[in-house]
């Protein structure tokens, strides 16, 4: 697998670490899907105390697992990392494209899962970025072929 794919990978997991800790530290969002999940919507009614005290209990639960997958997902990220710098050409070339993949992954799972807009100025930091990963890539393929000429002379 080449580099620039690892380092795809590392900001793949890089996003989904951000997403478990915004679960983990977002109790509201983890409340109201339980209710959904039980048909109730309002938790205030006597005949929804189990339903309450129910989601209460899972609330506990998956929020130590979202804790736990946000140190896996980062060790799963850094591990990927470390061996997308060894296979790319450059250090500078695996961090911008890890960046640029966490961005990218970032904006789709919270547009996706969370319904998030993203602004203009997103749009535009994130076009400047892409840009400069392609010019970076760029610079890279003919920095090679210099040196494969001088090789080959």
């Amino acid at each position: 697998m080449s580099g620039q794919w690892l380092a795809v990978g590392a900001g793949f997991c890089a996003a989904l670490a951000s997403v478990c800790a915004k679960l983990a530290m977002s109790p509201e969002i983890i409340l109201h899907l339980c209710y959904q999940m039980l048909g109730s919507d309002n938790k205030q009614t006597t005949s929804e105390t189990a339903t309450s005290h129910i989601c209460d209990l899972m609330l506990v639960y998956v929020r130590f697992t979202f804790f736990g997958l946000i140190f896996l997902f980062n060790a799963l990220m850094w591990t990927v990392f470390v061996k997308s710098l060894q296979t790319c050409s450059s250090s500078l070339e695996a961090t911008v494209t890890n960046t640029a993949a966490n961005f990218f992954f970032t904006a789709v799972i919270g547009w996706g899962f969370f319904h998030e807009s993203l602004s203009l100025l997103w749009w535009i930091g994130s076009s400047l970025t892409i840009t400069g990963l392609v010019l970076i890539h760029r610079g890279m393929a003919k920095e090679k072929c210099r040196e494969a000429e001088k090789k080959s002379l």
